[in-house]
């Protein structure tokens, strides 16, 4: 494959509302109401243009990326990808040059290679990255600020799997174990990112509660860059008969990394593909885990439709065996913010993938254009 043309654009779409993370000491983390990012749009010799993100968020406050450091690095190795033949994903992302860690740039430019080589091959993507689901069960995220009613028009709705997120608060606590009292049948999970210290009594004191209340799971309560602690817990809930279930999400950027957690005993990983370092590495995961009987499942990072679509693709894995993070994009942007022709629309708790070569949702270039604050184009010469 060989590039012709590399569009990338700063764009800021605007959400419903902004998107609360949960506070770690004390420091809250919110996305939006803008959700600034870059998308990458590229045409090939044959004609096809592929389409990607670089779902970074405003402030390395999820992982040490950011926006403005991923524009700002963009804008220096961008015409590496231009010009040159490339034979796979991999060699896409070597373009780029002598990059330490950045997986969530890393991953814009590996799926965008997957984007436009499933084109290029006629087969969905979904195909391409080794699934074989074409419906896919997703879930809902909820903020911790969200209240029962809310949480019940989400169930109404027909999701079997609701994601609160929550911190070391007994508040937070109660009100898990309220609606774990009313709906027992719920897949009901909670997700702290890296919100308790394992070394605060109280917090662990939390973590137990909530590991008794034989939740789905209990996603990243520790730091992002602690597996030993993670492992720690979750062997602490097995010497003890409590039935919680520790999931990594942020603590797994690396193959080595999800190695160290299955071999600690750990059950569930949350696999994103922006933020392991696209679609190529995700698969390996996947699969790894599937071989070790370790649970799965897709998340996301509030991405538009046309790149949740990898995200949506990569879910109908027969690896992944746990509703993902895919529930559409309309509870997240604004009218006219997400930029694709076409909504991507849930069947009560399922989505429907697209049996059509590539990604199946195509860009709206009106509304992308409207979103665009920052644009640039390498060219070959």
């Amino acid at each position: 494959m060989r590039i012709e043309t590399l569009e990338a654009r700063l764009i800021k779409p605007t959400l419903v509302k902004a998107f609360p993370l949960g506070e770690v000491k004390g420091h809250p983390r919110i996305v939006g109401p803008q959700r600034d990012m870059i998308a990458l749009q590229a045409e090939s010799t044959n004609g096809y243009r592929g389409w990607a993100t670089i779902d970074t968020l405003p402030f390395p406050f999820y992982n040490p990326e950011s926006t403005f450091e991923a524009w700002e690095l963009l804008q220096r190795v961008g015409r590496n990808v231009v010009g040159v033949d490339m034979g796979d994903a991999e060699e896409i992302v070597d373009r780029l040059g002598p990059i330490v860690g950045h997986n969530i740039f890393k991953a814009g430019f590996a799926n965008l290679f997957f984007d436009i080589d499933a084109q290029a091959k006629d087969v969905p993507l979904y195909r391409l990255v080794g699934g074989m689901n074409r419906t896919v069960e997703v879930g809902i995220s909820i903020p911790k600020s969200a209240s029962p009613e809310e949480i019940e028009r989400q169930i109404a709705q027909g999701f079997r799997r609701i994601k609160i997120k929550v911190g070391p608060s007994y508040d937070d606590f109660k009100k898990v174990a309220q609606i774990r009292q009313t709906y027992p049948l719920l897949l009901l999970m909670v997700d702290a990112n890296s919100s308790f210290d394992h070394n605060n009594g109280d917090h662990m004191n939390i973590l137990k509660a909530f590991g008794e209340l034989n939740l789905l799971m209990i996603e990243q309560p520790l730091a992002h860059d602690d597996i030993r602690h993670h492992v720690k817990l979750q062997q602490m809930f097995y010497r003890n008969q409590i039935p919680g279930r520790i999931c990594l999400d942020e603590s797994i950027e690396t193959i080595d990394h999800m190695d160290q957690a299955i071999k600690g005993g750990i059950p569930i990983i949350n696999i994103k593909i922006a933020r392991v370092g696209g679609l190529p590495i995700a698969k390996r995961m996947i699969e790894m885990a599937e071989s070790e009987g370790v649970a799965t499942w897709v998340g996301g990072m509030l991405e538009p439709t046309p790149s949740k679509a990898h995200s949506l693709a990569i879910a109908t894995h027969p690896g992944v065996n746990l509703p993902s993070d895919i529930s559409g994009t309309a509870a997240y942007f604004k009218e006219g913010q997400d930029p694709v022709v076409e909504p991507m629309v849930r069947d009560g708790g399922y989505i429907h993938v697209k049996d059509v070569p590539g990604r199946g949702w195509d860009v709206d270039k009106n509304i992308l254009q409207n979103i665009t604050k920052s644009f640039i184009v390498f060219k070959s010469k």
